[in-house]
């Protein structure tokens, strides 16, 4: 009867410090649990583990984070379709290089054919054809990238949806700095950009649904901005180029200095923004000067057997000025709908642009004789290119944040909790007295009983994070 009744009088009084132990072990727990959970992905780290890219791509799988160190690499890289999900990163933007010798043998720097796979922290130059590159992927991202000196383009994503380029620059692309193309719908964003020397600053082709470019410096380029429609034979994305957004952007002197030129698309060279056969796209808060034909135009697209016929496209809130033809001009011939709406401009073609949206043939035909013609005919008699290759070298860039691999600090955290919870356990199984267990009235004792349990689980519990950490680095 006396130990039943102890017993039944301890359970109550022992429960206050059973249940501190449970709460302060849980509370570390869900503390801890978040640093482990960040290991998911490994850091794969180029060349201390793995002696090339290609090595630490091949080993990679989703969640991993190739880091790449210091030094110069050759390129030729490929992605494969089978390596989702990794990102290669460089520990410094401009001591990562990726230098191509304009080498045909290796035409890229770094090609993707995987999703979701990201770029980021890296330069490249003098390659052939793109720096960094992106085919048929659904999930992209570059981020603090630089390009220069390519034979096509610098960032290039084609067929492919869902992407976020930023804070990355390129310079003396002989096609396009930037290219997103032969999309729909391409969710995808550019801001926070810059392009320069370039023959075309942004180029789009089919480019349409939910793309964004805004944010962006595009200085000296040929083109500055350049949506167009031409049918290049995706099915997918067939021609109209529409439904796409240019906003916040900074153009600056298009045509005025000599830039590489590779591009079909090189005939629209003196164009601030260009919208070329385009349909529903949104032009807005631009600021664009000193281009040496047009600010802002809108003009159908000639191709082989059909000419697209912009319609149905906002210009609004831009600030167009010092353009050698026309700050805001329309080409005749244009469909309805094309609305040019409190933007700032001091020349307009037509005179009378602003008063109202185009009407099915609205437009100026002048502006319609020098732009309304076929690519090859745009480009009769443009003064000769440069050659890529001999445009000048750009400053160095803003490096990402690049903090170390987690590894380390999350297993010396969870040590440290795992050390506190044996060693605070087992001191507190030694200070109570066995002999007084039962005694009810030993609350002392059955705290310190209950806090040693709760302390000696909380490091069971740390030793089998540390075990998932070490499994996860494996």
């Amino acid at each position: 009867m006396g130990v039943n009744g102890a017993r039944g009088n301890v359970s109550p009084r022992s429960a206050p410090g059973f249940f501190a132990a449970l709460v302060a072990g849980t509370l570390l727990l869900a503390a801890a649990w978040p640093v482990a959970a960040q290991t998911e992905g490994r850091f794969l780290s180029v060349p201390e583990a793995y002696p090339t890219i290609e090595a630490a791509i091949a080993e990679s799988r989703p969640g991993d984070v190739i880091l790449v160190g210091a030094g110069g690499y050759p390129g030729g890289i490929v992605v494969p379709e089978d390596k989702p999900g990794i990102t290669i990163r460089g520990v410094e933007r401009n001591a990562v290089v990726f230098y191509g010798e304009n080498s045909r043998e290796r035409p890229n720097a770094i090609e993707v054919e995987a999703d979701d796979v990201t770029l980021e922290n890296m330069s490249a130059h003098d390659f052939v054809e793109n720096g960094f590159y992106w085919e048929g992927v659904d999930g992209f991202a570059g981020r603090y990238l630089t390009v220069w000196n390519v034979g096509l383009y610098g960032i290039y994503a084609i067929e492919s949806r869902d992407g976020l380029i930023e804070q990355s620059y390129v310079s003396g692309a002989a096609d396009a700095a930037f290219y997103i193309g032969e999309c729909n719908p391409c969710d995808t964003v550019l801001r926070d950009n810059t392009a320069i020397l370039s023959a075309v600053g942004f180029s789009g082709t089919n480019a349409s649904g939910n793309l964004v470019v805004e944010y962006s410096i595009f200085d000296r380029n040929g083109v500055g901005i350049l949506p167009n429609s031409f049918d290049v034979g995706i099915p997918d994305s067939p021609p109209p180029q529409r439904d796409a957004i240019f906003r916040g952007n900074v153009v600056t002197g298009s045509g005025t200095v000599p830039v590489p030129r590779q591009t079909p698309l090189g005939g629209y060279h003196g164009i601030g923004i260009g919208l070329i056969g385009t349909v529903n796209d949104l032009v807005e808060l631009n600021e664009v000067t000193g281009s040496t034909r047009y600010g802002i135009v809108v003009v159908s697209a000639v191709d082989f057997e059909t000419t697209w016929v912009p319609s149905g496209n906002r210009i609004t809130n831009n600030i167009a000025s010092g353009s050698g033809t026309a700050d805001l001009a329309l080409a005749g011939g244009s469909g309805a709908g094309n609305c040019f709406e409190d933007n700032e401009a001091a020349t307009l073609d037509p005179a009378d642009l602003a008063a109202a949206c185009s009407v099915e043939g609205g437009g100026s035909a002048a502006v319609a004789a020098e732009l309304v013609k076929t690519p090859p005919e745009l480009q009769d008699g443009l003064p000769p290119a440069p050659p890529y290759t001999e445009m000048p070298e750009p400053p160095q860039q803003e490096s990402m944040l690049n903090p170390p691999p987690p590894d380390a600090s999350n297993m010396l955290t969870i040590g440290i909790v795992t050390i506190v919870g044996f060693v605070g356990g087992i001191l507190c199984v030694y200070k109570a007295r066995p002999q007084n267990i039962l005694d009810p009235k030993d609350v002392g004792n059955l705290a310190r009983r209950n806090a040693g349990a709760g302390l000696i689980v909380l490091g069971v519990v740390g030793l089998l994070l540390m075990g998932l950490l070490l499994l996860s680095g494996s």
